[in-house]
C-alpha cells in the first residue's frame, strides 16, 4: 500500500507538468502576441513530466530490490567485496 501512495501520482504529475507548461505558453503568446511560445512551453512540460516518471521507475527499481533482497534473508546495507562484485 505504501508504492500506492508513492507512485500512484505519477500520472497526475505527467499531466500537471504538461498542462501548466502549456497554459503558461498560452498565456505567453497572448500577453507577447506571438504563437510558438505555447508550443515550447508544452514541450518542455513534456520534458519534465517524463523525466519525473524516468526517476521514479529508477527509485521504484531500487526499492523492489531492496525488499526482494529483505524477503531472500540478505543484509542490503552490506558493502559488496570484490570478489561478489
Amino acid at each position: 500500500m505504501k508504492a500506492w501512495g508513492k507512485y500512484g501520482a505519477l500520472g497526475f504529475e505527467l499531466l500537471l507538468s504538461i498542462a501548466i507548461g502549456y497554459y503558461l505558453g498560452a498565456y505567453l503568446d497572448k500577453r507577447w502576441d506571438t504563437h510558438w511560445i505555447a508550443l515550447v512551453g508544452f514541450l518542455l512540460g513534456c520534458y519534465a513530466g517524463f523525466r519525473s516518471l524516468w526517476k521514479a521507475g529508477k527509485a521504484m527499481q531500487r526499492d523492489i530490490e531492496l525488499e526482494e533482497k529483505l524477503e531472500r534473508g540478505e543484509d542490503p546495507w552490506r558493502e559488496k567485496s570484490d570478489e561478489e562484485e
